[in-house]
Order: C-alpha cells, then sequence, then structure tokens
C-alpha cells in the first residue's frame, strides 16, 4: 500500500474541533477571535497496526496565545495509509503545519507571529536528527518561524496527546 493512496485529503476539506471539548470548529472564526495572537502550529503522527489494519494518524494543532491571558487550541485528525518512511512521515508533518500557516498568512495581521513546532529531534541519537535540517529548512524557507524539540511544543505535547 502507497502510504498517501489518494487519501490525503485537501486543506479545505479538513475538520477542525476545539481542543477542550472535541466540538466543531470553524477556522476562520477562530482566528478571528484571537485578534492579537500568536500563532504556533504543530502536527505529529503516529503508526498503528491493529488486527492486521495499518494505518497512521495525523493532528495538526493550531494554538492562539496572547500574553498574560493564556491561549486555546483546535486541532484537526486525519487518518492515512501506514507510514513505512520516516522521513516521509516527518515531511507529511511538516506539511501539514505549512498548510496551515499559509492560510493564516491570508488571514491576520502581517506582524502577528506565527511559528511552527516540528517533531524533529537535534540530538544524533534519535533517528529524526538526520532530517531537522531539512525540514527546519523547508519551514524557514516558507518565511515562518520555527521551533524543534525541545522546544516545539505545539507539535510535541499537545498535537501528540491526540493521536
Amino acid at each position: 500500500m502507497s502510504f498517501f493512496n489518494g487519501q490525503y485529503s485537501p486543506f479545505e476539506e479538513w475538520q477542525w474541533k476545539y481542543f477542550t471539548n472535541s466540538k466543531g470548529a470553524e477556522l476562520q472564526e477562530f482566528i478571528e477571535r484571537y485578534p492579537n495572537a500568536e500563532f504556533y502550529i504543530g502536527t505529529d503522527s503516529q503508526n498503528y497496526s491493529k488486527k492486521g489494519n495499518r494505518y497512521c494518524v495525523f493532528t495538526t494543532v493550531l494554538v492562539a496565545y496572547t500574553r498574560r491571558k493564556g491561549g486555546n487550541a483546535i486541532f484537526c485528525t486525519e487518518r492515512l495509509g501506514y507510514a513505512d518512511s520516516l522521513r516521509q512521515k516527518l515531511l507529511t508533518e511538516a506539511m501539514r503545519s505549512l498548510e496551515v500557516g499559509w492560510y493564516l498568512n491570508d488571514h491576520i495581521d502581517a506582524e502577528q507571529v506565527v511559528c511552527i513546532h516540528l517533531d524533529v529531534n537535534p540530538n544524533l541519537k534519535f533517528k529524526s536528527s538526520r532530517y531537522k535540517d531539512e525540514l527546519v529548512g523547508l519551514v524557514t524557507a516558507q518565511g515562518f518561524n520555527c521551533e524543534h524539540k525541545p522546544h516545539a511544543w505545539a507539535a510535541t505535547t499537545i498535537a501528540d496527546s491526540k493521536c
């Protein structure tokens, strides 16, 4: 089975939910509620193999954070084919986050902070470290701020909790 196998939904079809109660959320309405917020985007994924059924769950989160007021988050989860390749899985995570970033660029003020958090580890004892430079370069080449472990809390903590 190919990894995507025609399963990857176009961005406009993503179904967003509120993090706290899993009710449906509208992306544009969420953004408009936080006109002065900093936005943090992260994606994490997890492979599953249950009763011969192999698939990968990708969860992308968008966090709106306002200093001294706190934040709120929405998320989108999608189930795709099993990811045999770590590089392909990490690139898909980065691309999902970039899609949200590109949407934000068209809907928020240019002064607002947008930072993409990548689930890659700079420590060479972890397999994801070999892709860190490639992924950070991909994100920063698109004009976004970028963080990786241990500072990538949107991906490694929030998105991970919904995978």
